[in-house]
């Protein structure tokens, strides 16, 4: 099972990267995919004598089964929200990334003024060691 998963998602990655450096027809081919697929269960609804009312129970069932049900009704608006939280993270966390860079230039600045201090210190103990 896990070698037919690998072979699928290998193919699933080339062709992705194939399809980078044209999204038109990648967006086209993936449009007709997703039709001829929902096409497939519609009519295996249909062979199954599924109404509109059975479809709408087994399609829940399923949807609730796999644990997709909310996700599906609910989970895009969520998804949507966590994005726009990670952006305004993201763009937080470059602020504080930038202040700390200032705080570490200044705090460089303050130990090389403290460093020429200990050292003009050091050669006056020296000095008068000497003597």
């Amino acid at each position: 099972m896990s070698y037919i998963t690998n072979v699928f998602l290998d193919i699933e990655n080339r062709a992705r990267k194939y399809f980078e450096k044209s999204p038109f027809i990648h967006a086209f081919l993936a449009g007709v995919g997703v039709i001829l697929f929902w096409r497939g269960a519609w009519e295996i609804a249909d062979i199954f004598y599924l109404g509109p009312v059975s479809s709408m129970i087994v399609g829940s069932l399923v949807l609730g089964g796999i644990g997709l049900f909310v996700q599906t009704f609910v989970g895009n608006a969520i998804i949507i929200k966590k994005v726009e939280g990670e952006k305004r993270v993201e763009q937080k966390t470059e602020k504080d990334v930038t202040s700390v860079q200032r705080e570490v230039q200044e705090e460089e600045v303050t130990l090389l003024h403290l460093q020429r201090k200990l050292e003009t210190i050091e050669k006056k103990v020296d000095s008068l060691g000497q003597k």
